[in-house]
Order: C-alpha cells, then sequence, then structure tokens
C-alpha cells in the first residue's frame, strides 16, 4: 500500500474514532475547589474545600444495575422506569477545613470557631426519571480530626504561596471517625427560549444524618442558557445548594461553546454542625450560640467546550452561623471536568 494511502486511511479512522467517541458516553473526573480565597483576601471558618470525583457512564444493567433495581424494591424512586438514568458519583478523595477569624492567636478565642479538617471519600447514587427529576442517595465516610491532614495541607499551601502559618491547629477537634448519609431531590421545570436557549427553575429539598451534620435543607436554582439539559446545576461539597454531579453530556448540541448561568438559594436547619458544637471539645464549656438556620445565596456560570471541557465557577455567600461570627460567609468555588 502507498504511503499517501497509508496516510489517509490512518486519517479517516482517527475521524470515525473521535465522532464515535463524541456520541458514547463516557466517564467523567471532576476537580473541585472552594475557597475564600478565590473572591476576598480573607483566610477564616470555611477556608478551604478539595473534592476529586468521577461521574460512571449511564448504568445499563450488570451488577450495578442490579444494585439500583435492588434498591428500588426499597425505594420507588429508584426502581425501574420509563424513561431513566442511573449513575454513580464517585468521591475518589475530599477534604474540607474549617479556622477561626484570628489565625495567630494560641490557644485560639473560645468564642471563634474551632480548627478542624475532615478528610473523606463517598458515592453518590443518582437516578433521573423522565429527564426532569433527580434523586440522590449519597454516603460519606472519613476522620475528623488530626488525621484528616488540616493543618498540612493549609501550612503547605502558605509556605508555597508565602502566606503566615496558622497557629493554632494544635487545639483542632479530635479524632474521630465521620460517617454521614444524605438524600436530595430536584426537578427541572424547563421553559424554552427558541434556538437551542432556554430557562428553568429547579426547586430542590433533602436531608442529611450522621455524626458531622444533621440538617433539613431546601433551595431554589434560577437558570438560562443553552445546556441546562445537561444537569440540575454545578456540584458543590456539602452543606450546599449542589447538582449533585449528575450531568449527560451526549445532550449538549453541535457547538463548540455552551452555556449557563444561575442563581440560586438554600435554606437549611441545622440541627447538629461538628465543626460549631464541637468547640467544648477544644475549650472546655465553650458555647458559640449556634444558629440553627442557615441560608446560602449562590450566582455563578458553566461553561462547556465541546465535550471536552467543563468549567463551573460560583461565588456563595453564607449566613452567619453563630453569635460572634463577624459578617456572613463568602468565598468562591472552581469546578474543572473532562471525559476519561
Amino acid at each position: 500500500m502507498k504511503k499517501h494511502v497509508r496516510v489517509r486511511h490512518f486519517f479517516v479512522l482517527s475521524l470515525f474514532a473521535v465522532c464515535t467517541a463524541q456520541a458514547q458516553d463516557s466517564g467523567h473526573f471532576t476537580v473541585l475547589e472552594e475557597n475564600d480565597g478565590i473572591v476576598s483576601h480573607k483566610d477564616r471558618y470555611y477556608t478551604q474545600g478539595l473534592q476529586l470525583s468521577y461521574l460512571t457512564p449511564a448504568i445499563e444493567g450488570g451488577w450495578l444495575g442490579k444494585g439500583f433495581d435492588a434498591l428500588g424494591r426499597w425505594l420507588p424512586m429508584y426502581a425501574p422506569q420509563t424513561v431513566a438514568q442511573r449513575r454513580v458519583a464517585w468521591i475518589v478523595l475530599a477534604q474540607t477545613e474549617f479556622t477561626p477569624e484570628k489565625l495567630d492567636l494560641t490557644p485560639p478565642d473560645p468564642r471563634d470557631r474551632p480548627y478542624a479538617a475532615w478528610l473523606y471519600t463517598g458515592a453518590h447514587v443518582l437516578q433521573e426519571n423522565g429527564r426532569r427529576s433527580l434523586h440522590d442517595l449519597d454516603v460519606q465516610l472519613g476522620v475528623v480530626g488530626p488525621a484528616a491532614l488540616g493543618r498540612e495541607a493549609q501550612d503547605g499551601y502558605h509556605a508555597l504561596v508565602g502566606f503566615h502559618k496558622a497557629q493554632g491547629w494544635s487545639h483542632q477537634l479530635h479524632d474521630r471517625l465521620a460517617v454521614q448519609f444524605s438524600y436530595d431531590y430536584a426537578h427541572r421545570f424547563p421553559l424554552s427560549l427558541g434556538n437551542g436557549y432556554a430557562l428553568d427553575l429547579v426547586p430542590g429539598a433533602g436531608v442529611s444524618l450522621g455524626n458531622v451534620y444533621r440538617y433539613a435543607q431546601t433551595g431554589l436554582w434560577l437558570r438560562a442558557g443553552n445546556a441546562l439539559d445537561v444537569d440540575y446545576g454545578p456540584e458543590r461539597i456539602r452543606p450546599a445548594l449542589s447538582g449533585d454531579g449528575f450531568a449527560d453530556w451526549r445532550r449538549l448540541g453541535s457547538a463548540a461553546l455552551h452555556f449557563e448561568v444561575y442563581a440560586g438559594v438554600q435554606a437549611r436547619y441545622l440541627q447538629y454542625d461538628l465543626f460549631l458544637d464541637g468547640a467544648s471539645e477544644v475549650a472546655p464549656g465553650a458555647n458559640l450560640g449556634r444558629f440553627p438556620f442557615v441560608t446560602d445565596a449562590v450566582a455563578g456560570a458553566t461553561l462547556f467546550y465541546r465535550r471536552a471541557l467543563r468549567a463551573d465557577f460560583v461565588v456563595v455567600r453564607r449566613s452567619k452561623q453563630f453569635n460572634d461570627q463577624h459578617g456572613p460567609e463568602v468565598y468562591g468555588g472552581v469546578n474543572l471536568g473532562f471525559p476519561i
């Protein structure tokens, strides 16, 4: 075979492979970063969250399909449906860090939020029914305390960028096994604007139980764009208004760029928050006067480049959570996702 013929065949086969990959479903890996330093110069309260996760392709049969069927015998929303899509979002590794406002005090101010970190893994069991409603049942398992490596992560980052080190990590919450179970429901109400563009409302509600958080929540997204059918909003670290990690990139159109812009609000009733209610562990007798009701206001945007890259940008304003907190928390989030 002549060389130019072999080269031509190679490019034809390569193009076919690319087109086939675009048409087929695939798994997606996401790096999620939340940090107050993204939108402000403050370094306090919920100061850092990092999550690495993998979303499976749509599950059809196999042992995972049998697992969904078994779950559906107990929970009707997970039973087989005429139009349904099932996926699992595996939290490969995640870490959240909390610090007081004044990082140079040791021991820390007993009226301020205590130092704490949580290192965990977990999984979201996701089923979308009728391309309108999403059910998310998830479990998170890990450790809170020095074994969660919060001090090492923050000190290492501060040394890298030239910030001063926090002085109070020796007074953080004690080591313990941390287990969390949650369920969330969301439903899309779309309104077509023509030419592939739409608006939608996505109300949702949920509950979370464990020895880290115990709360009930309700929230609402208002979104606009030409990729709304792909997901139910950006994924975020609990507790938060979130799209719970579900996405079907096959629903993107043929354009190179797709987008969503959104704003949302969530209200939570917190019966227990380890990272505040545990303050007496490091400051005996401390009672921060935690507020049981907390609200998040969220705004942001998502960009898709073909089916090769997703980027989420969000800003969150969280209401005060305890008596001596100096104003609301404001932090930013960035998610980068890509197929693998």
